[in-house]
């Protein structure tokens, strides 16, 4: 495979991910300053965000993969399309996500 193939796949897989929605992995530290003037550790939180689907994103993955161009739709199909990704958005929002951890 190409090198250009490849950052192609892994930019039409990081696009089908974003308009999917998907859940990642966040850390924060927070530090302070001792006597010294050195960083030290206090709190670290460790949470999972979720981002939900991203139209835009849909739009260019299924453009980039070969797929319908959304410029050749008809005012109906566009307005069925939106109700339909309205209500899979109303659905996925009564996901929850985890609970922060913290610790030390």
């Amino acid at each position: 495979m190409k090198r250009s193939d490849k950052n192609r796949a892994r930019v039409i897989e990081g696009l089908r991910k974003r308009a999917e929605g998907l859940e990642a992995e966040e850390r924060v530290i927070e530090y302070v300053l001792d006597e010294d003037g050195n960083r030290r550790a206090v709190k670290e939180k460790t949470q999972i965000k979720y981002y939900p689907p991203d139209v835009s994103a849909a739009k260019a993955c299924l453009e980039l993969d070969g797929g319908d161009s959304f410029s050749d739709y008809s005012d109906e199909e566009l307005a069925a399309e939106k109700e339909r990704l309205l209500k899979e958005l109303k659905a996925l929002e009564g996901k929850k996500t985890k609970k922060p951890t913290e610790s030390i």
